[in-house]
């Protein structure tokens, strides 16, 4: 059984991370025509599937952006962190 490390996906997990990425792009892009299927078929993809490719990916995108914006990826990561906190608070 391949693991989920240092960026390799099982094909479960390669479904789900293809899928959060299309989700994002058509958000992102005001596309909502079938974000409903998407979001559908990412739910019926295990969860513990779906974390790992979630975690793989923000990996990605902070390694990716990390030389533009002059920044280590764990800073890059550390700023989503609080941006979270700060979205959670301002929700309860």
């Amino acid at each position: 059984m391949p693991t989920s490390h240092d960026g390799l996906l099982t094909p479960t997990e390669l479904e789900a991370a293809q899928l959060l990425v299309t989700l994002a792009w058509r958000l992102d892009g005001g596309q909502l025509i079938s974000a409903d299927q998407l979001l559908a078929r990412l739910c019926s993809i295990p969860t513990n599937d779906v974390a790992m490719a979630s975690i793989v990916l923000l990996r990605q995108v902070a390694h990716s952006v990390a030389p533009a914006l002059q920044r280590p990826p764990t800073e890059i990561l550390d700023h989503l962190r609080t941006w979270i906190t700060g979205r959670a608070g301002a929700s309860s």
